[in-house]
């Protein structure tokens, strides 16, 4: 029951991350609704909220440095200045039809391009790159408009599909069309990896496509701007969120999360401590990255851990197993179960010559590979007289687990 509870509590949270950005696109549209109703000095505030958004959104993402964020913020904030100086009067109206016809496709190829690029950091070597790249298309749009070569202009803007859309759509056929290209790659991206980062990306596209379609508005433009600009913020603190309370390696609850979850314990509970026998010298053989698989293989078994147990990475090759409501007696058996489970679950190790690409035709198993068995050695504690808080069963616990190993470990001991 109680892991029926988790699980609905993380598909709860996992359609509020997704849906969360899109509302907040919703709420921009009924501001923006609002704003023939506002003062001068409201309107004032709206106008100069994006570039607030912006500073404090770069700020967030150079200090968790989170470099995709960092950069498609300093985009927005390029492409919003432009808009902003197209409607102006210091502009001819070719020039502002030309800076608007290269911003509508600079801002899809951007979401696309820093998407996909890795985290490098942002004052790096990479972090250069990125910047040289941003400079590069500035200098290349000025080009563009100034230098009286319209060859390329005249190609943006050409209607390359045989519909008309234009009573329909004001953006450049090619732009809809990047626009389209990127919005399919996200989505993939999304299902492929359920990223939050990937969400807000598809709905920052959504929101500024929108935008560029109802171009006539400066209001309209700094609302969902600054809405933009707020989603890309609100997707550095959901991902930090998951990254402190998260292990990346195994995708358990990290320790962090274990500590909060200790605070939560009623009257009643047990706490089990898991290590993997013989692991230091079995990184030591086989090497870390081979080390690093065994781990995830025996996570995603203590991750289904029976008798209402939920599973955390402590730290190495410990995990811990928390059982509110639970006493030794009723845990136990499901303590051996997963003690069973894990030293009858086969982990092959590969040899040198496994071949990088899988092949077509079945073939026998190399001689290289290797066949070997994990097991581990587990410890138990609940809450009595004598250990009366969480951390004080955690430590009982530990040294259960010690005596674990002392009886020639693959065990489990009290």
């Amino acid at each position: 029951m109680r892991k029926e509870l988790h699980k609905m509590r993380t598909r709860v949270k996992r359609i509020f991350s997704m849906f969360l950005p899109f509302s907040l696109i919703i709420f921009a549209y009924i501001l923006f609704t609002k704003t023939n109703t506002m003062s001068d000095a409201q309107l004032d505030i709206i106008r100069l909220s994006p570039y607030v958004i912006f500073f404090i959104g770069i700020v967030i993402a150079w200090r968790f440095n989170r470099s995709r964020e960092f950069f498609v913020l300093i985009i927005l904030t390029l492409c919003l200045s432009v808009i902003q100086y197209t409607k102006s009067d210091s502009i001819s109206s070719t020039e502002a039809a030309d800076m608007y016809s290269i911003i509508c496709l600079m801002i899809p190829i951007n979401i696309a391009l820093f998407s996909f690029l890795k985290e490098r950091g942002i004052i790096s070597l990479w972090g250069a790159i990125r910047i040289g790249i941003i400079v590069g298309q500035l200098l290349f749009a000025l080009w563009l408009i100034y230098s009286g070569e319209r060859y390329i202009l005249d190609l943006i803007n050409k209607d390359i599909l045989s519909i008309n859309i234009d009573a329909i759509n004001s953006i450049p056929q090619i732009s809809v069309i990047v626009f389209l290209i990127t919005l399919v790659i996200l989505i993939t991206r999304e299902v492929s990896y359920k990223s939050s980062q990937d969400v807000s990306f598809i709905a920052v596209l959504l929101s500024l496509f929108y935008v560029l379609e109802n171009n006539s508005s400066q209001i309209l433009c700094s609302v969902f701007f600054a809405v933009s600009g707020l989603i890309l913020i609100v997707a550095i603190i959901q991902d930090s969120y998951y990254m402190a309370f998260s292990d990346e390696l195994t995708g358990l609850p990290s320790r962090r999360a274990l500590k909060q979850d200790m605070m939560k314990l009623g009257v009643n509970y047990s706490i089990a401590m898991l290590d993997i026998d013989y692991f230091k010298k079995f990184n030591d053989k086989y090497g870390h990255d081979t080390g690093d698989e065994v781990l995830k293989l025996v996570a995603s078994i203590i991750k289904n851990v029976t008798g209402g147990g939920k599973s955390y990475r402590y730290g190495g090759e410990e995990f811990t197993i928390l059982f509110p409501g639970k006493s030794i007696s009723e845990v136990f058996p499901h303590l051996e179960e997963l003690r069973e489970k894990i030293s009858q679950r086969g982990f092959t190790i590969r040899g040198k010559d496994r071949p990088k690409n899988k092949p077509k035709k079945k073939t026998k198993t190399l001689k290289s590979s290797k066949q070997i068995f994990i097991t581990v050695s587990i410890g138990v504690a609940q809450k009595n007289e004598n250990y009366r808080t969480p951390d004080d069963v955690l430590k009982s616990a530990d040294k259960a687990l010690y005596r674990a190993k002392k009886k020639g470990r693959n065990c489990v001991s009290k």
